[in-house]
């Protein structure tokens, strides 16, 4: 079962058989995209030792101390995602654009208070931080001779020893099988799968897909279809102080915000030569995630010289409290009923959506990094500029879930999903770079980043690359920036693992190649 687990989850946990949490619910929130400001998402995100930047709130706290003077500033970005799938031979692609708020932060810069003091001064800061969105459609499909998602329902029916299906799998939840109310239940009545009768019509044991021809042969056209909108937003509030102009401390309070919703079809349409019981069907599945949370950062910055900054923090994992609603709708269209059938799992449930409540613990962070700057001056006629490097670790074997629905069954699947992700996923390096020239009043950027892959296996490829730019204009207190952020990666998706592969075999993954596109715009003002 585990190994099964594993598998799926790796392939990015795409089963169609919906218990709604899988580990790759931990590593889609406990995962992060390039974020904050224009001008620190220009320069490739590389803030850990840069200070003066708004941004550095979330990445370096101790960067907050720099500031000398309030400064408030908010971002609006324009992101279009662009999926290519390719499935058994076929490729397909989708896109989305959405616009969004990426960040909005208001710092307020302290002042010596003392004159003989070497603490110069104590700055605090707030903001909101978009670090992930979840907004794509994903599709892709592929003609498939070797098995059904059909067959799990079958399969699953099988082996909960049903001897009345009839009652053991209608809508009545005093004698359905409770743990099939999404699947082998949905695909009974809608006739998907039906059970072996004898010459009068009696059931004598065991069930079959209406996939399956008279030859036992199975060939239907598979598509996936999925929806997802969504969020991790995240509220914090730091503190910054300032040593001597030479080391500068920090520290961050902050509570992720997270929203996600997804809409995810899988619909065969038979095209076996063969006579077969099935013309088409289509399993939804609508899952909404609603979460919050706590974490904390604290950092530090030193220069060894007046061009150097030299930066180390640490990101503690965010604690996060999660609540699932979902459902699933499935339409059948068989001979052997002669028409489309309609049935939901809010039928067995007094017509509510299904609950479930989790813990996920995200992965810690440690990052270094080092930041050169070239001709730093007051006068700001001279060109000016910097180079920045951060190098990020991340222990995704670390995450943990934990269910929390007062089942019997919540040990169980927390042991099971905690044994997956130690045998799935590793630490990742991350490598952020950037820098940015100053001409006058108007800067030009450039900034490169590469994720790692959190897979233990090669063969899922998870990491990410993003190439960035950007153009800013400051002028007494005021400042502009424009930028462009492109992102690429690629993914494995399994759309299901057959239970029973003696006979039918899984199909072969499909490759999910993802581009994104993001225009953004920053405004702001020091005073």
């Amino acid at each position: 079962m585990v190994k099964r687990l594993v598998l799926v989850a790796a392939l990015s946990g795409c089963c169609y058989t919906l218990q709604a949490q899988t580990i790759d619910d931990a590593l889609r929130f406990g995962s992060s995209d390039l974020s904050g400001t224009t001008r620190g998402q220009s320069v490739g995100g590389a803030l850990g030792s840069l200070g003066g930047e708004v941004s550095s709130l979330f990445v370096n706290p101790a960067g907050v101390g720099f500031f000398r003077t309030n400064d408030f500033s908010f971002t609006l970005g324009l992101q279009n995602v662009n999926n290519k799938g390719t499935y058994l031979g076929s490729t397909a692609s989708d896109n989305k654009t959405v616009p969004n708020i990426t960040n909005a932060t208001m710092i307020f810069g302290g002042r010596r208070k003392k004159p003989d003091s070497k603490w110069q001064n104590f700055s605090f800061g707030f903001g909101f931080n978009r670090t992930a969105n979840y907004n794509e459609r994903v599709y892709y499909t592929g003609n498939n001779n070797t098995s059904s998602l059909s067959l799990n329902y079958a399969t699953a029916a099988n082996a909960a020893n049903i001897t009345n299906p009839d009652v053991q799998l209608g809508t009545n939840p005093d004698n359905m099988i409770g743990s099939l109310a999404h699947t082998s239940v949905l695909a009974y009545q809608t006739y998907l799968i039906n059970g072996f009768e004898d010459g009068s019509g009696n059931y004598i044991g065991g069930f079959y897909s209406a996939a399956q021809a008279t030859d036992s042969s199975i060939n239907v056209k598979q598509e996936n279809i999925v929806n997802s909108k969504g969020s991790n937003n995240e509220l914090s509030f730091a503190f910054g102080a300032n040593y001597n102009d030479q080391l500068y401390l920090g520290g961050s309070i902050g509570f992720p915000i997270i929203s996600f919703e997804r809409d995810k079809g899988w619909q065969e349409t038979n095209i076996n030569t063969v006579t077969a019981g099935l013309n088409n069907f289509i399993v939804t599945e609508y899952l909404k995630t609603e979460g919050t949370g706590a974490n904390f950062k604290l950092g530090a910055i030193y220069k060894p010289i007046k061009s150097l900054n030299l930066g180390a923090t640490f990101h503690s994992p965010s604690w996060l409290t999660f609540t699932d609603t979902y459902s699933t709708v499935m339409s059948a269209d068989t001979k052997i009923y002669g028409g489309v059938r309609t049935a939901s799992s809010t039928e067995s449930n007094n017509g509510y959506d299904d609950e479930s409540k989790y813990t996920i613990r995200t992965p810690w962070k440690g990052v270094v990094s080092a930041t050169y700057l070239f001709a730093p001056s007051a006068d700001t006629r001279r060109p000016t500029g910097f180079i920045s490097v951060d190098y990020e670790y991340m222990d995704y074997a670390s995450m943990k879930m934990r269910f929390k629905n007062g089942f019997s069954t919540d040990r169980d699947d927390t042991e099971a999903r905690n044994d997956a992700i130690r045998s799935t996923y590793q630490g990742a390096s991350n490598i952020r770079i950037g820098g940015e020239l100053k001409l006058h009043v108007i800067a030009f950027r450039l900034g490169y980043a590469n994720y790692g892959s959190p897979y233990k296996n090669s063969a899922f490829d998870g990491a990410r690359q993003y190439y960035t730019g950007g153009i800013g204009y400051r002028n007494q207190g005021f400042y502009l920036d424009l930028g462009f952020v492109y992102g690429t990666s690629k993914r494995l998706e399994q759309p299901y693992v057959l239970d029973d592969t003696s006979f039918y075999k899984d199909p072969s993954p499909a490759s999910i190649k993802t581009n994104t596109s993001n225009v953004l715009a920053t405004v702001g003002w020091k005073f």
